[in-house]
């Protein structure tokens, strides 16, 4: 073969080689942009969107919880972030009958501008950064696409969000729902500042009533803070809840304590407050009347009051 043929030869492999290189750097340059650059189309509803970005966190439900059985969806909106429920489904029988309730087991705040997730479930006023994965992002407004998933106050309706104030929902100290145990309550409590058998108060109604509607003799009242609870054996209900020595309640990616201002409970239950009421306890305090569902399943409602325009404690009412 003569030097010349070689030299061809030579010249079309390199040529070969040098397409095949720019090919391949141009395919995978267009696959990872494929995985980074999305949009709304993506997705099929924002639904979908906030599920997958939650559940490619680490966020802590997901150490408690399989993360297929964890569901995400907004539960309200501002113009910088989302408030973002995380829950399971499950079935309760409180009101006598089961049904089925959403457990939530998780709060976590998505900000629009920034991408930043945090995890609001403990303490809201000192959030988790959480690490989540960006790809997913779609390349659009998130506010503007998932405004539809927002919440609507109608006001005038009977179930308006303002005037509801869900008692899964809610955690005191950031850690109990409003049954729990009888150890619980030591852990979280301590120890009762007091105890006495609620035959001696003779409230005209208990939360741990027997089926037939009798009540046990022993039940008691635990006393601690001002606080007020029910226990029933190994039982321990929230009857009154009051907002001093550092105590506090988490709602809805919110944290509520004795500094909170009616401003602030206001962005809540705007409906309440415009209904708010003044009575004489304790002095002259403001209180608001929220309904515990939005099905209308319990009778009963809670009080929220205010004392100097703050959070004071709050209460469980009953019919008798």
């Amino acid at each position: 073969m003569g030097k010349t043929t070689i030299i061809l030869l030579l010249l079309a492999l390199s040529c070969t080689d040098n397409a095949d290189s720019k090919s391949s750097v141009t395919n995978n340059d267009t696959v990872a942009r494929k995985a980074v650059i999305k949009d709304e189309n993506t997705f099929k509803t924002c639904e979908e969107f906030i599920t997958a970005l939650v559940k490619s966190s680490n966020a802590a439900a997901f150490k408690h919880f399989n993360a297929a059985l964890v569901y995400a969806r907004i539960d309200n909106m501002a113009a910088d972030k989302a408030i973002i429920k995380l829950y399971v489904n499950d079935r309760s029988d409180r009101s006598g009958k089961e049904r089925a309730a959403e457990n939530p087991v998780g709060w976590l705040a998505f900000h629009w501008k920034t991408g930043q997730l945090m995890d609001i479930t403990n303490d809201p006023g000192n959030p988790v950064h959480l690490r989540y994965d960006r790809s997913i992002l779609p390349g659009t407004d998130l506010s503007k696409w998932c405004s539809s998933a927002a919440p609507v106050t109608t006001p005038g309706t009977d179930n308006v969000p303002g005037d509801v104030m869900i008692t899964d929902d809610i955690r005191f100290n950031g850690q109990l729902k409003r049954f729990f145990s009888l150890s619980d309550f030591g852990k979280v409590f301590g120890k009762a500042d007091s105890i006495k058998l609620m035959t001696e108060e003779a409230p005209c109604s208990y939360i741990f009533e027997n089926p037939d509607g009798s009540k046990d003799a022993d039940d008691r009242y635990l006393y601690k803070n001002g606080s007020r609870f029910e226990n029933n054996k190994q039982q321990v209900a929230v009857d009154e809840f009051w907002f001093t020595n550092g105590n506090y309640i988490t709602y809805k990616g919110r944290k509520i304590d004795g500094n909170t201002p009616l401003q602030e409970i206001q962005q809540l239950f705007p409906t309440a407050i415009s209904g708010r009421m003044n009575l004489g306890k304790e002095g002259k305090l403001w209180v608001i009347q929220l309904k515990e569902d939005n099905e209308g399943v319990s009778d009963g409602h809670i009080k929220i009051f205010f004392k100097n325009g703050k959070v004071y404690y709050m209460h469980w009412w009953f019919p008798c």
